[in-house]
């Protein structure tokens, strides 16, 4: 796309969905892969239910709230995807950087439970956290910045609320280091009240009439 022009280039957006898919799943399997499974070695071993029930509930419960971590993710840069009509270079740029470090959130997700009781690995996970909250959050002022690259005119209702719904993720990661390096445990689950606020933000006082279609919980 060179000079800023506004054809598309040799990567389509429609490649960039694909390819956002793709790395999506594959963080997911990244993250079953944590998840410990019975082997032949371990039936040789005598290995007894223990190990494999009790002993894997952290492991569960991990996957679980990075599985749901991950999904709210998901839906939130599909809300900013189906805004656009072209991608132009600085897009590409901060969506690449959205992608690896979305491909961290299972590494440092798994840590905290590896090393259970040190605060520096629940900070690790949050900054991980910042730092993808605010490439949505950066895509999304681009996107609003440049009308030409926009699918259809946004006007201020639907894009107040994809807005607010950018800033969630970035301010619970805040809170998440803030309370981390106070040895706060558990604090992986503040992401449960950013679902719950992705739900609310439609029905906000300042939000009712605004948009109803561009204000709903699906990808549009």
């Amino acid at each position: 796309m060179p000079g800023g022009t506004l054809e598309e280039g040799p990567i389509a957006r429609v490649n960039i969905g694909r390819l956002t898919n793709a790395v999506f799943a594959f963080t997911l399997l990244l993250l079953f892969k944590n998840i410990r499974t019975p082997s032949f070695g371990d039936y040789i071993a005598n290995a007894n239910f223990e190990q494999f029930g009790i002993m894997q509930v952290p492991d569960i419960l991990s996957f679980i709230n990075a599985f749901v971590v991950i999904a709210m993710i998901w839906v939130v840069v599909f809300h900013v995807y189906h805004q656009v009509s072209r991608v132009d270079r600085m897009y590409i740029y901060l969506h690449f950087l959205f992608i690896m470090a979305l491909v961290f959130i299972p590494v440092t997700s798994h840590l905290s439970l590896v090393f259970p009781g040190h605060p520096v690995f629940p900070v690790i996970f949050h900054g991980n956290m910042l730092v993808l909250g605010s490439l949505i959050a950066l895509e999304w002022y681009h996107v609003l910045g440049r009308k030409e690259i926009q699918k259809d005119p946004l006007d201020r209702g639907r894009a107040l609320c994809i807005g607010i719904k950018t800033v969630y993720i970035p301010a619970a990661a805040v809170c998440g280091i803030l309370l981390a390096s106070l040895g706060v445990p558990y604090t992986e689950g503040i992401y449960l009240f950013v679902i719950i606020a992705f739900l609310a933000t439609p029905y906000l006082p300042f939000m009712k009439g605004a948009y109803p279609r561009g204000c709903g919980n699906g990808t549009r």
